[in-house]
C-alpha cells in the first residue's frame, strides 16, 4: 500500500519530567505519547514553542495536537479558540500560535493577537518558519514546491528559489539570517544559509545523510551551531536505503557553521532521533519507539499472539499453513524504501513453523503477496524501480500491481498495471480470475482511494482488462476492500474523512451498495470475512486503541474480539476460518531533554 504522510492520532500519556531518566542520568524523557496510527504516527513532527512551554504533532491530512509541557494536557481549547476547525498549526515567536482552519464562512490562517488578513497570503499547504520576533515569516508550499521560498514580513514576502526540496527551516537568533536544510535529487541534502534582507545565499553543507521527510532544524543561542538528525556523517548510500536491516537510523548531529565539522550528539540503537529544538543550555528532540509484529487472534475473540516480529499487513497463504507479511521498519531517512516481503510457516495450533524465509524482495516499497487459489501464483503491490533511488517518489519507482510465479523468487516480476497511484494490496476473487485493489485515480484528487478490478488471464500471465467500479457516490474513499467467500459481494472500509469510517458491502460489479456501520479508526485499518460468509472482520478504536471486531453480514451491532494492550490492524482469516491474522503496533513518540555546553 502506498503511504500518506499523514499526522498522528494521541491517546492519552503521562508527563514525565524528573522521571525517565537515561542509566546515564543525562537524558530526561520529558513526554512519552503512544500513538494509534500505522505509518502515519513516525513521520509526524515535533516542534516546541520558543519558551519550552508547548508541543505541536503535525504532519499532514490528521488532526494537529497541542500539548502543555508544564502539566502534560492536550489543550484542544487552546488549540481552537475562536475557530470551528483547525487543519494546521505552527508556533510564530512573539505572535503565538499560527493556525490554519475555518471561523464561521472565512477558512485561512489566523494568530490570537494579529489581523487574520496579515496572514492572507499564506497557503493552505504552507510549512512556516518565524524569525524569534515573529517579524519576519518564511514559508514553503508543500503542495507547489516550484514555488519557492518566500521570505519576509507578512504582506512584503519575496521569493527565493531554492535548488531541491526543504525539509527543514531556522532563523538565527538575531532573525537576520535563514538556514534551510534541501534534499537533492541525488538523495542528499545540503544546508543553505540566506540573508533575509538581501536574499543572497550560500550552500554551507552538502552530502548530508538526512530524511527526505519534513522535520525541524535548531540553533544554538549563540548562532555559532546547527543541529539537525542524521545518519552519519558521512554522505548516504542510496543502494543501503532499500536494505530492510541497514543500520540508518537517524542521530542528532551538532554542525558548526564556521568550520562545516559535524558530530553525533544523540543517538539511540534501532530508533530514529529527530526535531531538535534548542532553549537556552538545553536541547530538546524527538524520538520514535516502534514495536510491530505479525499476531494470531482466534476467529471467536480471545488474547493476540505474536507470531513473528517485525512484521506488519499479513497475507495466509496457500491453504493456510503460511503467512507472509512486509517488513523492513520505518527508517524516515528510507522512508518506505526497504520494505520487502517474507513467509512463516504455521501449524494447526498457530504457532510458527519455521523461520522466515524472503519471498518478494528488490529495490523500493514491497507488500506481501497474495496467492492465487489454486496456489501456482502470486499478486502484490511493489514500488518497484530498476535501480536503487534515493526516496519514495523520486523519478524511475512504480507504484502497481505485479504478477509472478510462486515458489520461484527468481521468476520474472510482471508489471499488471501502469497507472497505480498509492496503490493497496491486491486480493484474489475465490475463482482465481480477478484481482481487486484500491489506488488513487490519476488527474483525479489526491487522497481518494477508488476500487479497482483486473480480469486476468492466467495462460499468459497478464490482464486483459482493468475497471474502476462504479461506487454508489455516498461512498467517499476506500481505504480497503475483500471478497465475499462466495465472490458475489465486497466489504468496503470507506474512509469518511478524520477517524470516521463506514463497512459497506456491495455487489462484485460494485453495484446495490448497503452500508452497515459506522464506527472511529485512524489509518487505514482493514476488513475481512469469515469463510460462511455470514460474519465480518474489521478493525476500529475502541477507547484509545485499535482493536478486532465482527459484524453479522445481515447487520446487527458489533463485538469486540480483543482487549489488546497495543493496536491491532490488518486482519486477514484464516482459510478454515479458525485464526485471524493482523498487524499488532505499539508505538510512542518521546520528547527528550539534555543539557548542553
Amino acid at each position: 500500500m502506498g503511504h500518506r504522510f499523514c499526522a498522528v492520532a494521541f491517546f492519552a500519556c503521562v508527563l514525565q519530567l524528573a522521571a525517565g531518566q537515561s542509566p546515564s542520568g543525562s537524558d530526561v524523557l520529558v513526554r512519552d505519547q503512544p500513538l494509534n496510527q500505522w505509518f502515519e504516527g513516525p513521520a509526524a513532527k515535533v516542534t516546541i514553542s520558543d519558551d519550552g512551554e508547548w508541543a505541536l504533532f503535525t504532519g499532514a491530512d490528521s488532526p494537529v495536537w497541542l500539548f502543555s509541557l508544564k502539566t502534560g494536557r492536550e489543550e484542544s481549547g487552546i488549540l481552537r479558540a475562536g475557530l470551528d476547525q483547525v487543519e494546521s498549526a505552527a508556533f510564530c515567536g512573539r505572535r503565538g500560535l499560527l493556525r490554519f482552519g475555518q471561523r464561521g464562512g472565512e477558512k485561512g490562517w489566523f494568530a490570537s493577537n494579529v489581523e487574520s488578513r496579515e496572514l492572507a497570503s499564506l497557503p493552505a499547504s504552507a510549512t512556516i518558519a518565524c524569525s524569534p520576533d515573529g517579524g519576519t515569516i518564511a514559508f514553503y508550499d508543500s503542495n507547489d514546491p516550484d514555488r519557492g521560498l518566500s521570505i519576509g514580513p507578512p504582506g512584503g514576502y519575496k521569493i527565493f528559489q531554492i535548488g531541491g526540496r526543504i525539509t527543514a527551516m531556522a532563523f538565527s537568533p538575531d532573525g537576520n539570517t535563514l538556514y534551510a536544510q534541501v534534499f537533492r535529487a541525488a538523495g542528499d541534502s545540503a544546508i543553505v544559509r540566506i540573508m533575509v534582507n538581501s536574499l543572497a545565499s550560500r550552500t554551507i553543507a552538502t552530502g548530508l545523510d538526512a530524511s527526505p521527510l519534513a522535520g525541524t532544524l535548531a540553533i544554538s543561542p549563540d548562532g555559532k551551531s546547527l543541529y539537525l538528525a542524521l545518519v552519519g556523517a558521512g554522505p548516504p548510500d542510496n543502494e543501503a536505503r532499500h536494505n530492510p536491516s541497514a543500520d540508518r537510523w537517524l542521530k542528532i548531529f551538532e554542525f558548526d557553521i564556521a568550520t562545516g565539522v559535524r558530530h553525533p550528539v544523540v543517538e539511540s540503537a534501532g530508533e530514529d532521533n529527530l526535531d531538535p529544538f534548542v532553549l537556552g543550555k538545553n536541547l530538546y528532540w524527538a524520538r520514535n519507539l516502534i514495536h510491530q509484529a505479525i499476531a494470531l487472534v482466534p476467529s471467536g475473540g480471545g488474547a493476540a499472539r505474536e507470531l513473528v516480529v517485525g512484521g506488519q499487513v499479513p497475507m495466509w497463504g496457500p491453504e493456510g499453513k503460511s503467512v507472509a507479511y512486509s517488513y523492513g521498519g520505518w527508517r524516515l531517512a528510507d522512508w518506505a524504501l526497504d520494505l520487502d516481503a517474507a513467509e512463516v510457516d504455521v501449524d494447526a495450533d498457530g504457532r510458527r513453523g519455521s523461520q522466515p524465509i524472503i519471498i518478494v524482495s528488490g529495490y523500493h516499497e514491497d507488500f506481501p503477496p497474495a496467492w492465487s487459489p489454486d496456489g501456482n501464483w502470486i499478486a502484490f503491490h511493489s514500488h518497484r524501480s530498476s535501480k536503487p533511488v534515493p526516496e519514495y517518489s523520486s523519478p524511475g519507482s512504480t507504484d502497481d500491481i505485479y504478477l509472478r510465479r510462486a515458489g520461484d523468487v527468481h521468476a520474472p516480476e510482471i508489471r499488471l498495471t501502469d497507472f497505480g497511484w498509492e496503490a493497496g494490496p491486491a486480493y484474489w476473487s475465490p475463482d482465481g480470475q480477478k484481482l481487486l485493489f484500491t489506488s488513487w485515480q490519476r488527474g483525479g484528487q489526491p487522497g481518494i482511494d477508488k476500487l479497482w478490478v483486473l480480469t486476468m488471464d492466467l495462460e499468459l500471465g497478464r490482464a486483459l482488462r482493468a475497471e474502476m467500479l462504479p461506487l454508489a457516490p455516498e461512498i467517499r474513499s476506500v481505504s480497503w476492500a475483500a471478497w465475499s467467500p462466495d465472490g458475489k459481494e465486497i466489504a468496503i472500509e470507506d474512509n469518511r474523512g478524520g477517524q470516521d469510517r463506514s463497512l459497506w458491502i456491495a455487489r462484485s460489479d460494485g453495484s446495490h451498495a448497503v452500508k452497515l456501520l459506522d464506527y472511529k479508526g485512524t489509518s487505514y485499518d482493514g476488513i475481512d470475512w469469515l469463510p460462511d460468509g455470514k460474519t465480518i472482520i474489521f478493525s476500529a478504536l475502541a477507547g484509545e486503541r485499535l482493536q478486532l471486531f465482527s459484524v453479522p453480514r445481515a447487520g446487527g451491532d458489533p463485538s469486540q474480539l480483543t482487549q489488546d494492550s497495543g493496536n491491532l490492524l490488518h486482519p486477514r482469516v484464516a482459510p478454515d476460518g479458525k485464526w485471524i491474522a493482523c498487524t499488532r503496533l505499539v508505538e510512542s513518540k518521546q520528547i527528550w531533554r539534555r543539557a548542553v555546553p
